[in-house]
């Protein structure tokens, strides 16, 4: 039999409105220990990591698809009336 943690997170904090407000109570109400601080934190500078990431990858299809589709304006000699 595996051990598992205590406490798993399927989630980011970002993904529950619930969980963000109850994280923001109890860090508000000092009810959090400096290790948990911590561990908050960390996790915190992680969702912030994946989702630049994220963000990144989306950017660069956009990006991608954005050239597939740009139709070239033709160049046409420019003529001066005389």
């Amino acid at each position: 039999m595996s051990s598992s943690p205590a406490i798993v997170y399927a989630n980011r904090i970002c993904d529950s409105e619930t969980m963000t407000n109850k994280l923001i109570y109890q860090v508000r109400q000092d009810q959090l220990s400096p290790a948990e601080l911590n561990k908050l934190q960390a996790r915190c500078n992680r969702e912030l990591n994946e989702l630049r990431q994220e963000l990144d990858e989306l950017l660069h299809e956009l990006r991608d698809i954005a050239q597939r589709n740009a139709v070239p304006v033709p160049q046409t000699p420019s003529r001066k009336a005389a």
